[in-house]
């Protein structure tokens, strides 16, 4: 399990509201199901499987379209 620190979850914010995206949006940009992105972003969990926590930074620094 991965720590997700108000860091983290502040960028996530900003992207997406950035970019104008619903939790929906999101999930099918990154691969991680919308009621985990919900539950991180209103920060209902304070950690995160690996895998989520990767797919959710690999979209923050750009890698996925």
């Amino acid at each position: 399990m991965k720590v997700l620190t108000n860091t983290f979850v502040d960028a996530l914010t900003v992207k997406q509201a950035r970019e104008r995206l619903t939790f929906g949006q999101l999930a099918e940009k990154t691969g991680v199901n919308s009621v985990t992105i919900s539950r991180i972003i209103n920060r209902k969990v304070d950690t995160a499987q690996e895998r989520t926590f990767d797919k959710l930074n690999d979209w923050l620094l750009g890698d996925m379209q």
